[in-house]
């Protein structure tokens, strides 16, 4: 008897905190944001942010990835398949497909020092470890300079949600993401 196939999803890991005003914008195409990447001023102040340029959109068949009001790539999880075209689009990897098992994800893969992050993005990952001490089951660790879930060990409980100070643990389904970041937090 063959085994179900478990339903995927695309999670973008950054929300557009250390957008500029010199965002990329215009009509997305594939390739843009490879174009915004080598450019001088890309429209965002981190290095390893989102670029807004729509590459992810414009490989998207299903209408799915959308470029929201904070200048970064959306996911809608009704349309989404996880077909993985937009993950292969994305220059910087910030597209990332997972299990629908799976909504707790942290939307920050910076690795610059927490001070640095702090600098440049109002939501991004400073490296605090509040998510790995409220952890539950240990499944939270800091690489890099941001947090990481190890899905295995995951169970969606949202306690990393619930008190993360930047709001960079999120829940794509909305019941633990109860905090909007701030800017300066």
């Amino acid at each position: 008897m063959a085994q179900a196939r478990k339903k995927k999803i695309a999670v973008v890991q950054c929300q557009g905190g250390c957008r500029t005003q010199a965002a990329g914008g215009g009509e997305a195409e594939a390739g843009r944001c490879e174009k915004l990447a080598g450019a001088e001023a890309a429209g965002t102040a981190c290095r390893w942010g989102c670029l807004g340029g729509g590459s992810c959109v414009a490989a998207c068949r299903l209408d799915a990835i959308y470029i929201n009001e904070r200048g970064t790539a959306g996911v809608d999880p009704e349309k989404c398949v996880g077909c993985g075209l937009c993950a292969k689009a994305c220059p910087r990897g910030l597209i990332r497909i997972t299990g629908i098992e799976y909504n707790i994800y942290p939307a920050c893969v910076s690795q610059d020092p927490g001070a640095e992050t702090r600098k440049v993005c109002g939501t991004g990952c400073i490296a605090c470890g509040i998510c790995v001490k409220n952890c539950p089951m240990a499944a939270i660790s800091i690489e890099n300079g941001h947090a990481v879930i190890d899905e295995e060990k995951c169970i969606a409980c949202g306690m990393c949600a619930v008190k993360c100070p930047r709001g960079v643990i999120r829940d794509y389904n909305g019941i633990f993401t109860i905090r909007e970041a701030q800017v300066g937090v």
